[in-house]
């Protein structure tokens, strides 16, 4: 019993972190315990754990509670592991200063995407936000759906065997056979489109980057407003460019 409930709290743990991550702000016991469905007691208990290894500070004045500042270590300490990340980077530099608009870099996480790197555009005051780090669905997003797309076949039907996929906006894909249909297109053409699907007003192509043995570790894409980057020509002059650093990326690799 003893180990059961402690798998038990290292879970509720995480949800923890978790919610704070996704949240973005400083939150208070009850806010917490009322999100997780857990009792005051066992969130107080656990988020003293989390303040004792330094997880989680404590704001001295509110009494709410946020993400420690020495987390930030732990993402740092897993972005250094994608050596690929690193090298990437500058052909997202070269892509968004080429477009004018903001390049994005993704990997998937059990079927969740998550952004490892951005390069932001000073082309225009608006802009889209940094959310390195960030997950989101990835039926709905341009790189989500590239990704998905070049997955072998088993693990892309286990994704397409999920029961709901959560409409955003009209334009959100929420079934398993419209999914299936995108994800064939995709995968042929060699980039996906994610065309007010996640956001309204947002638009982004995407392409895939292959690693040394053939298999693609990443996806890449450019997000903008979606009647600036229709305007710039989402499917043909961002669509190239993305397609092509995509290529480069690879390359470089190969070198």
């Amino acid at each position: 019993m003893k180990d059961t409930n402690s798998v038990q709290s290292i879970e509720r743990a995480f949800q923890i972190l978790d919610l704070l991550r996704d949240q973005r702000r400083e939150m208070g016991v009850n806010d917490i315990a009322a999100h997780l469905d857990l009792s005051v007691t066992t969130v107080h208990r656990l988020l003293q754990t989390l303040v004792g290894v330094k997880a989680v500070r404590q704001n001295g004045i509110t009494k709410h509670y946020g993400l420690a500042p020495s987390m930030l270590l732990f993402g740092k300490a897993v972005l250094d592991q994608f050596d690929f990340i690193r090298s990437a980077h500058p052909f997202l530099g070269e892509l968004s200063k080429a477009v004018g608009e903001t390049a994005f870099m993704g990997i998937l996480d059990d079927f969740e995407l998550v952004y490892v790197d951005h390069v932001d555009s000073l082309d225009h005051s608006l802009r889209m936000t940094p959310q390195i780090g960030r997950r989101q669905g990835a039926h709905c997003t341009s790189l989500g759906k590239v990704l998905l797309a070049h997955l072998d076949y088993q693990e892309r039907e286990a994704f397409l065997a999920r029961q709901t996929f959560p409409k955003l906006t009209e334009n959100t894909l929420t079934t398993a056979d419209a999914l299936r249909v995108e994800l064939d297109k995709i995968r042929a053409a060699g980039y996906g489109f994610d065309l007010e699907e996640a956001e309204n007003g947002i638009c982004c192509v995407a392409a895939p980057v292959i690693g040394l043995e053939g298999e693609v570790i990443a996806a890449i894409s450019i997000s903008g407003p979606a009647s600036r980057v229709r305007n710039k020509g989402i499917d043909t002059l961002l669509c190239d460019h993305v397609v092509s650093t995509a290529q480069m990326i690879h390359q470089h690799f190969l070198t």
